[in-house]
């Protein structure tokens, strides 16, 4: 089972198909870049089957098996 990270106001449905971050330190960069204040978003971490992976930060869409938020 692979690990991937996303921001998004509501929790990854179950066996939904998401795009996600290869890492947390990955996410909280592009959040940054993109003018995002900490604390504002919810970070998830997504266990789940790879469904592709375009290589780079941000290139993987995974189906969810399990979600939690992190910090």
């Amino acid at each position: 089972m692979a690990k991937a990270y996303r921001f998004d106001d509501s929790k990854p449905p179950m066996g939904s198909q998401v795009s996600a971050f290869r890492t947390l330190e990955d996410l909280k960069r592009f959040v940054l870049f993109q003018g995002g204040k900490k604390g504002t978003l919810k970070f998830w971490e997504i266990e789940g089957g790879i469904v592709s992976d375009q290589g780079g930060p941000d290139g993987i869409t995974i189906k969810v098996i399990s979600a939690k938020k992190v910090e």
